[in-house]
């Protein structure tokens, strides 16, 4: 889906055969998979660097998830969007100086 600002948004509920709890939104664009945020997985975007190791943090991560019962529990516990998306920016520049 296409919003007014021209951002894309993925939604999975058009896929019909598969439940939520067993599927990923892998995107550099978070705002990607607002819809199920709780499905997504933010990624830094490439940029052609050979030192660039982003696919490998992503392949340790869905492979520490394969075997779990819903994929949205485990980001809610490990990535905490929501918790995320719910801060102001004061809060989340002191979240950043935190870490």
């Amino acid at each position: 889906m296409e919003t007014k600002n021209g951002f894309f948004i993925k939604d999975l509920r058009v896929i019909k055969n598969r439940d939520l709890k067993n599927i990923f939104i892998c995107d550099n664009l978070s705002h990607s998979f607002g819809f199920q945020v709780d499905n997504g997985i933010p990624i830094l975007e490439f940029h052609n660097d050979k030192k660039d190791r982003e696919l490998k943090y992503l392949i340790d991560y869905l492979l520490e998830a394969l075997y779990v019962d819903d994929v949205r529990d485990f980001n809610r516990k490990k990535l905490k969007l929501g918790e995320l998306s719910a801060m102001t920016l004061e809060e989340l520049n002191n979240y950043e100086n935190n870490l």
